[in-house]
């Protein structure tokens, strides 16, 4: 897995430092894929879930909210009031979709970053498969 970082380029598209993106190993979203909210998120509370819209729009798949993490496919969204505000990590791994921040803004910034991913790798037709390669990335934005 690499690393990625954009800490000196706030607002830019993510950008591989080093290393190989993936190895080979992808994260599939699929009709199973589920969310699931750490404990300062209403489960009622879909206002970050920026990808739910997506998929509902493009292939037909609700991503469903869950309270607590499957074995595998989902997509979990933490606050860790340890990082820096203005930056959230992404850890995408064959068995999940980690996203860290310490505000709800940041997590929905990282869910941005990874539709901007999906639409690079030319997976916005219907039928497709919806595989994000292994990665990990640190990003830094302004807020709002």
């Amino acid at each position: 897995m690499s690393a990625l970082s954009c800490l000196d380029n706030i607002g830019a598209p993510p950008k591989a430092v080093h290393g190989e993106m993936g190895n080979g190993q992808y994260f599939e979203f699929t009709a199973d894929t589920r969310y699931v909210l750490d404990e300062g998120f209403g489960v009622r509370d879909t206002s970050s879930l920026v990808l739910k819209s997506l998929f509902q729009k493009t292939v037909g798949w609700e991503l469903k909210v869950e309270a607590h993490r499957p074995q595998q496919n989902y997509i979990w969204l933490k606050i860790n009031p340890n990082l820096e505000e203005g930056v959230y990590l992404l850890s995408v791994t064959p068995n999940c979709i980690v996203v860290e921040s310490s505000s709800s803004e940041g997590l929905v910034r990282a869910q941005e970053d990874l539709m901007q991913l999906l639409s690079r790798r030319g997976q916005e037709k219907e039928g497709m498969d919806w595989r994000l390669p292994a990665m990990e990335i640190k990003e830094g934005y302004t807020k709002i």
